[in-house]
């Protein structure tokens, strides 16, 4: 018997827990020969970028080791068809700072150390998924992932900047290398200046004029033959030099209780950093090719990448960028590219680790840099501001809070702008008088010029939830209106149609404005109630509380019965 699970009221088997296997199941070989290419591509991409996160680390096989299973991992159990997850900038600076000190120079004790992490935070992601705390990444709005996306392209393109100019600086933030390498740009080499830029120059040509030639993959070829040719390395061209050989053995990490509890505060924070990374590449790729992808079964991906990153010796992984954007960018079309990624790098740990010793990195530079320019979609900001203006700065802040924080402090400020644009939205929702036409329908005053208030009776539509954040607004709104009549009112018409949520903040609300009408001799008149929201309204009614007065089926006949009296 197959082992199932109810969600949203229906029955999957085991295989919708692991995608994968339905991917390779429904497989086109059609899309075989471009899968291979952008693995083999971001294959011997990952290499050298594995190794220097690893260095940042403070252990560059980890960081190597995070390139080979736990990118299968994820492939099997992840939704995104684009997405590659790796160590990156932010987990790497998570163990540098927080993890490498507790080892207190012990080598050994920092790999067990590592790998406990990335275990610890694989559990408490599919803990997350089981939980179904997924619905955390809706905060992400369009919005936001575009800024972000844009933000994460200058990100990357900023990071190669120094290996392009052939120089080295230090610098935090995005905004903080690119001062540094303004400060230092007298030290440009030029022979690497002229290299990289000639390798984003025909990864783009070709990819615009030669859609089907992997540009990625010959400029890491023609780069190579270049150093050894030219000896560019004896002219000053960084190459990436000599590359351990050798898969990493499964182990499980064992470390005391005072050591775990010490990692437990680190293992959260760098789990909603993990998570909040993944999502936001994981539906900003989605977004750019038309599919959806699931935040729930992506939480279980993303731990089973680290539980088996933490069981191979290797750094914690989540969503990475500029890797995804590589392999989008040499043509990946499945997750079938993550496990030719993943070969490729165990063939070169095992029996190629001395090709790409001449590999200039100025040519991984412009790898990352025509990635980065393949991420930029102009024409969303234009849409954005053609829409609506608050949408564009919600983007635009986002952007230069990845820009000039981080990444996950960038996200942070845009999910922050977006949670104040919904309080917002919530605290001040649409309403609208109406009036009666001559075909005796009341409608929208503003849309409907015909539509002519009648004399005594104003008749008012609130629009959205009526809770207590915005109880408030509804009352003065609603005295406004009375004192503004240039009439005197005898009746108060709520068209309640639009209202989908009340609290009992807004029905005690209600009960106190109904009586302070009745003292002033204007009745209150409540139509187009919703069943369950009428049956809530009279359980927070204060009072007793007269149905048939106070509640009519449609405008018109409420407005009949106050003219009635």
């Amino acid at each position: 018997m197959s082992l199932s699970i109810r969600r949203n009221n229906k029955r999957f088997g085991w295989h919708h827990w692991v995608p994968g296997v339905n991917v390779l199941r429904e497989y086109k070989l059609a899309l075989l020969p471009k899968d291979i290419i952008a693995g083999i591509t971001l294959g011997l991409v990952m290499v050298p970028v594995g190794l220097a996160f690893g260095e940042l680390a403070g252990s560059p096989l980890a960081g190597l080791y995070a390139g080979i299973f736990p990118l299968i991992a994820y492939a099997l159990f992840g939704t995104s068809k684009q997405l590659i997850i790796g160590p990156g900038a932010a987990m790497s600076a998570f163990v540098a700072l927080s993890v490498a000190p507790l080892a207190m120079a012990d080598p050994d004790r920092l790999i067990v150390l590592i790998a406990l992490i990335s275990v610890m935070i694989g559990i408490l992601c599919i803990a997350g998924s089981f939980l179904r705390l997924g619905f955390f990444a809706d905060f992400l709005s369009n919005q936001v992932v575009v800024g972000f996306m844009h933000g994460l392209a200058l990100v990357i393109a900023v990071s190669q900047l120094p290996l392009l100019l052939g120089i080295k600086i230090k610098g935090g933030t995005t905004l903080k290398q690119f001062i540094a390498v303004c400060q230092n740009i007298d030290q440009t080499h030029l022979i690497t200046l002229a290299l990289g830029s000639i390798c984003v120059a025909i990864i783009l040509l070709l990819k615009n004029f030669f859609p089907a030639v992997p540009g990625q993959i010959i400029v890491l070829i023609g780069a190579i033959l270049a150093v050894k040719y030219f000896s560019l390395e004896e002219q000053g061209v960084l190459v990436v030099g000599m590359i351990p050989n050798g898969l990493p053995d499964f182990h499980i990490p064992v470390l005391s209780i005072k050591d775990i509890q010490t990692l437990i505060p680190v293992a959260f924070a760098a789990t909603i950093v993990a998570f909040s990374d993944t999502m936001a590449n994981s539906r900003g790729f989605a977004d750019r090719n038309h599919y959806r992808v699931d935040a729930d079964q992506e939480l279980l991906a993303l731990g089973m990448g680290n539980i088996v990153a933490g069981l191979t010796q290797s750094l914690p992984v989540s969503g990475s960028g500029s890797r995804t954007a590589v392999a989008e960018a040499a043509g990946s079309k499945t997750q079938v590219t993550s496990i030719f990624a993943a070969a490729m790098v165990a063939f070169v740990l095992l029996f190629f680790n001395d090709f790409l010793f001449s590999l200039p990195l100025a040519a991984l530079g412009g790898i990352l840099m025509a990635a980065a320019w393949n991420l930029c979609n102009f024409q969303a900001f234009k849409r954005m501001w053609e829409y609506r203006g608050v949408g564009l700065i919600s983007a635009v802040m986002t952007l230069i809070g990845v820009v000039s924080f981080g990444i996950i402090q960038g996200i942070g400020i845009g999910v922050l702008f977006s949670l104040v644009l919904v309080v917002r939205a919530v605290a001040f929702p649409t309403d609208t008088t109406l009036g009666k036409t001559k075909d005796q329908r009341f409608r929208d005053e503003k849309e409907f010029p015909e539509a002519v208030a009648v004399p005594g009776i104003i008749v008012y539509r609130f629009s959205g939830v009526l809770i207590f954040a915005n109880s408030g607004t509804f009352r003065n709104r609603a005295e406004e209106l009375i004192r503004r009549s240039h009439k005197h009112v005898k009746g108060f018409v709520l068209d309640a149609s639009s209202i989908i949520e009340i609290d009992m903040s807004a029905c005690e609300m209600l009960s106190l404005f109904h009586k302070e009408l009745e003292e002033r001799g204007i009745r209150l008149i409540i139509t187009k109630l919703r069943k369950d929201i009428r049956r809530s309204m009279i359980k927070g009614w204060l009072g007793p509380i007269d149905k048939n007065k106070l509640f009519k089926k449609n405008v018109r006949e409420a407005v009949a019965s106050i003219q009635e009296v």
